[in-house]
């Protein structure tokens, strides 16, 4: 009786399988518009931005990161959408050492406003937000504290462009 118990579940889950399985698409297959989701990604234009005095090494890092992780070919394709980037930063330290008066360890967030346009900007195609954390421990030395919140933007940075790269992947994959 249980051999055929489990060969009724096995038929079953198998039935499930295979009725299921044409409602996936792979995400780095080809797309419906035919060409491959990197030629794709890699025809987004990521314009410079007027980033403020405060954002502009942080902004820096997530444009060449944004443009890495959509074209890291480095070819040149031609440009069929354009990406505006809005971007805000901050900074909390939750832990401070009562004895000096500082702080101890700091949290570096980011929150990335993205809107996908065709090239003339006529057409909105995804638009979005991303946010992201990396927190750093800080230290008496100065240059080692300097060093840990460039490093600590960086992962932000990082975050950002592949969350960014992801959904505009999602987005462009069932685009016709």
């Amino acid at each position: 009786m249980s051999s055929l118990n489990l060969i009724a579940r096995v038929a079953l889950v198998t039935g499930l399988l295979f009725s299921l399985s044409a409602c996936f698409r792979p995400l780095h297959g080809p797309t419906t518009s035919g060409q491959s989701l990197q030629t794709e990604l890699a025809s987004i234009d990521v314009p410079e931005v007027e980033w403020p005095p405060q954002l502009a090494n942080a902004g820096h890092y997530l444009r060449s990161e944004l443009i890495y992780a959509l074209n890291g070919s480095g070819s040149a394709t031609p440009k069929r959408y354009n990406l505006r980037l809005a971007f805000t930063k901050s900074q909390t330290s939750p832990i401070v050492d009562t004895q000096y008066g500082t702080a101890s360890s700091v949290i570096v967030g980011g929150t990335l406003t993205y809107t996908l346009t065709s090239l003339d900007g006529a057409t909105v195609i995804t638009q979005g937000t991303a946010t992201s954390s990396a927190s750093f421990d800080r230290f008496p030395q100065r240059f080692a504290n300097i060093r840990a919140a460039r490093d600590a933007e960086i992962r932000v940075a990082k975050d950002l462009a592949d969350q960014v790269r992801t959904r505009l992947s999602a987005v462009l994959a069932t685009r016709t």
